[in-house]
């Protein structure tokens, strides 16, 4: 199980932005054995912890802290493909926004989360999802991604002024001016979800290049694309998912997993069954992968993994591992970081 991937398209607007800002992100690129055929390829994913490390490398680079801020300003729709073109159809904003949020595993996939779009009655939300605790790494992610949603917000609609507010989860960086400049609108640090606000009507708001036949073509592709995503679509996986969306803040159970699949207990129990696995094993393979993922793709400290897969302790973590692998946490960590930085 991968933490999370996307497609190799997220690099383009981050690399735009290194060389708008007069660098040469070439060296970078060979040491991550990234190549220009893989970049002109769509079908070409990365990990997310991979991602991360690059665009802290880029930011290395450039001195840029903000250099996420900097990358959203380069988002294109083209550059989501099929998913961009289907929205960039769409008769409305808020149609368009809700096809970005549905057509998400086409181009990124979070097994902890993924992004939402909601309507109120005072506003319309477009929400991502973000591990924490936050830090150089996964906050640059937040960044790009806010950061290119105001941008992408204005080029299917031509309108600047439909967003009301940003919010972040994270508290206010040493950057926090590159925020002001960067969406010239209230930014709020410390809030519950990393969010754009939109004004309750945008979502009425026509889109630029709306076309109802070229929408029907695209729309269809792309529902067929979803509809392909067997393993994505799976009961195995989307019960995994489930249990790592929940973690750390309960460790769930059956019951949890099948209210939030709309199904009964027994009926969860018995498609799993079907697929050859069951709850409690799917429980400690999920928990075994996140931990083992974070442990090879990440930074953080055994006691920040050991709270994120739902353990009381960081011995407790330390025992299950163990038994999962054979070997502690840091002698995984160890083996595993071998030549990381040039994955």
């Amino acid at each position: 199980m991968k933490l999370g991937e996307l497609s190799l398209n997220f690099t383009l607007p981050l690399l735009n932005a290194v060389r708008s800002s007069g660098y040469d992100p070439s060296p970078v690129l060979e040491r991550f054995s990234i190549t220009p055929e893989q970049l002109s390829n769509q079908h070409h994913w990365m990990s997310i912890g991979r991602f991360m490390r690059l665009g802290h490398a880029l930011i290395e680079l450039t001195g840029n802290p903000a250099l996420g801020l900097k990358a959203g300003e380069h988002s294109r729709l083209h550059g989501l493909g099929l998913c961009g073109y289907t929205a960039m159809t769409a008769d409305t904003l808020g149609a368009a926004l809700s096809l970005l949020v549905k057509l998400e595993p086409l181009y990124g996939r979070n097994i902890r989360g993924q992004s939402r779009y909601l309507e109120t009655s005072g506003a319309s939300i477009l929400r991502f999802y973000s591990i924490a605790p936050y830090n150089e790494y996964n906050r640059f992610v937040v960044d790009s991604v806010l950061s290119s949603w105001h941008q992408l917000c204005a080029l299917l609609t031509g309108a600047d002024n439909l967003i009301r507010e940003i919010h972040f989860e994270f508290p206010a960086p040493h950057y926090v001016a590159a925020y002001v400049e960067a969406f010239n609108l209230p930014v709020l640090f410390g809030q519950p979800h990393n969010q754009l606000i939109l004004g309750s009507k945008t979502s009425s708001t026509p889109c630029l290049f709306a076309n109802l036949a070229d929408h029907t073509v695209f729309l269809t592709q792309c529902e067929q694309r979803l509809h392909n995503l067997a393993e994505w679509n799976s009961y195995r996986s989307k019960t995994a998912q489930i249990i790592a969306s929940l973690l750390p803040d309960t460790t769930p159970g059956l019951d949890d997993v099948a209210e939030k699949l709309h199904l009964p207990a027994w009926t969860l129990r018995r498609k799993l069954q079907e697929e050859a696995t069951s709850f409690k094993q799917l429980l400690d393979e999920t928990r075994e992968s996140l931990a083992s993922a974070w442990l090879k793709e990440s930074d953080y400290a055994l006691s920040e993994i050991a709270f994120m897969t739902g353990f009381s302790s960081t011995e407790a973590f330390q025992r299950a591992f163990k038994r999962w692998s054979g070997m502690t946490p840091g002698e995984f960590r160890r083996q595993h970081q071998v030549g990381r930085r040039n994955r």
